[in-house]
């Protein structure tokens, strides 16, 4: 019995000594394998300059950013696969109905920024503190300056008129984009019109809709259609890119910002959230310098997308080709809660 006793002590020291080594609770950053002077952050795309601006961090912070690049479909699933438990203290999203269903499912955690710049546009922001836009993007419609010879469309209901019939190329209704898109048209026209409006989308596509806003830049380059839906930086990426080939495939096209039907242009963000598990005076501290003009000078310019800082300086493309975007005021969280119906209308139209 003695030597039982020393037993029970003995594995009752191990456990505590286990305890008190992993941080004691299994959501603690040391249970999660995440350093104290690591800030890291999962993201879709890495971005030319991207390194400056997160070196820029790190001097201010004394934090070392580590980046991963995670593609955009999954995630959701990566953190949600993690439980928790995984490294990540900020995940950037390309749009915010995926920052908004990753909400729902449990798998952020709020934050307040209570040092963010005054100029920061606070309607691209939630109010709930579940993500914060770093850059906004527009959608927009492309065209071939040499093939397309009826009158350009102004508004995305033009687009679906017959004149336009087997010239436009369209992402796939997975694309997310699209997905808020239509979203945004459920909410200023209704589910109705909505619905008319993709349906008489179908007949006008030149291809199977397919692939992503990008993919129907090089689909009007190769002649497959004359006109395309896709987001003003796309075209902006192809005015300045890292080959001479993507330069002559965006050289014969002209970007179009069209009107909603009467209202002003749909916007859309990219957004960060903070994750479950993910360490939010870390998250704040990143959140608050890259909403800041100084990250706003260069974060967004590297993706030609517009600011989400109003004393920040677009990109030259934006200022010269695009000009002033009349935003839409709509409340972006409501896309997010229309983003399932706006699926289904694609989805029951055809629209592949």
């Amino acid at each position: 019995m003695k030597g039982l006793s020393f037993l029970t002590i003995f594995f009752f020291f191990i456990l505590l000594l286990g305890t008190a080594c992993s941080g004691g609770e299994p959501g603690s950053s040391a249970a999660a394998g995440r350093s104290e002077n690591v800030l890291t952050v999962y993201t879709y795309r890495l971005l030319p300059g991207q390194d400056t601006v997160f070196k820029r961090f790190e001097q201010m912070s004394g934090l070392k950013v580590q980046v991963v690049e995670i593609p955009a479909q999954e995630l959701a699933a990566r953190i949600r696969q993690e439980g928790g438990q995984g490294p990540a203290d900020i995940v950037i999203f390309p749009e915010v109905s995926m920052a908004i269903r990753a909400r729902r499912e449990g798998l952020l955690q709020p934050y307040k920024l209570p040092g963010i710049d005054q100029y920061f546009k606070d309607v691209l922001g939630d109010d709930q503190g579940y993500w914060t836009g770093l850059s906004r993007i527009v959608p927009a419609i492309a065209y071939s300056t040499e093939r397309l010879k009826t009158a350009k469309p102004e508004t995305w209901v033009d687009l679906a008129m017959p004149r336009f019939r087997g010239k436009v190329l369209a992402p796939s209704s997975d694309d997310p984009y699209l997905q808020s898109l239509v979203a945004s048209f459920i909410l200023h026209n209704g589910e109705q019109a909505a619905r008319a409006w993709a349906s008489a989308m179908v007949p006008n596509f030149a291809r199977e809709p397919q692939g992503n806003t990008m993919d129907q830049l090089y689909g009007l380059a190769s002649g497959q259609g004359d006109v395309a839906i896709t987001n003003v930086s796309d075209l902006g990426y192809l005015r300045y890119p890292l080959t001479y080939q993507e330069y002559l495939i965006g050289e014969g096209s002209q970007i179009i910002i069209p009107r909603n039907g009467q209202f002003n242009t749909h916007i859309n963000v990219t957004c960060a959230v903070v994750p479950i598990g993910g360490e939010v005076k870390k998250a704040v501290l990143f959140l608050e310098y890259m909403t800041a003009k100084e990250a706003q000078m260069d974060y967004p310019r590297a993706a030609q997308e517009h600011p989400v800082n109003v004393m920040a300086i677009p990109s030259d493309y934006i200022v010269e080709e695009v000009g002033p975007v009349q935003e839409d005021d709509l409340e972006l969280n409501l896309l997010g809660q229309y983003n399932a119906l706006a699926v289904q209308i694609l989805k029951e139209v055809g629209w592949k």
